[in-house]
């Protein structure tokens, strides 16, 4: 069964990844102020040294590189959508279909 690919089913996609990111976020919000807290009784190298691996490592590759503005890996999914709407439905799809309604009307 064949599905026909809508604005809608572009929107909603782009719905779900925005709800993914606000979810990440805040799971992650919720991770630095429990870190934050065990960073206050655990005191050492050890610790320092957790803290930061998480801050080099860890950070960046929740912020930057899943859910972050710039080139992460939901920006790219937004911006694929973007894409696919603007240049499947928004363009391709009209000009098809005006030419289906008249095809003796223009160029092909």
């Amino acid at each position: 069964m064949s599905t026909r690919l809508t604005s809608t089913i572009i929107d909603n996609a782009k719905e779900s990844v925005q709800a993914y990111i606000n979810t990440v976020a805040a799971i992650n919000s919720d991770l630095d102020v429990v870190l934050s807290q065990l960073r206050l009784s655990y005191v050492g190298d050890a610790s320092d040294g957790y803290m930061e691996f998480y801050k080099t490592r860890i950070q960046p590759a929740v912020t930057e590189n899943l859910i972050g503005t710039g080139a992460s890996l939901t920006a790219n999914i937004l911006s694929m959508l973007d894409n696919i709407k603007q240049q499947l439905l928004d363009t391709v799809d009209p000009q098809l279909g005006d030419y289906n309604r008249n095809p003796d009307s223009g160029d092909t």
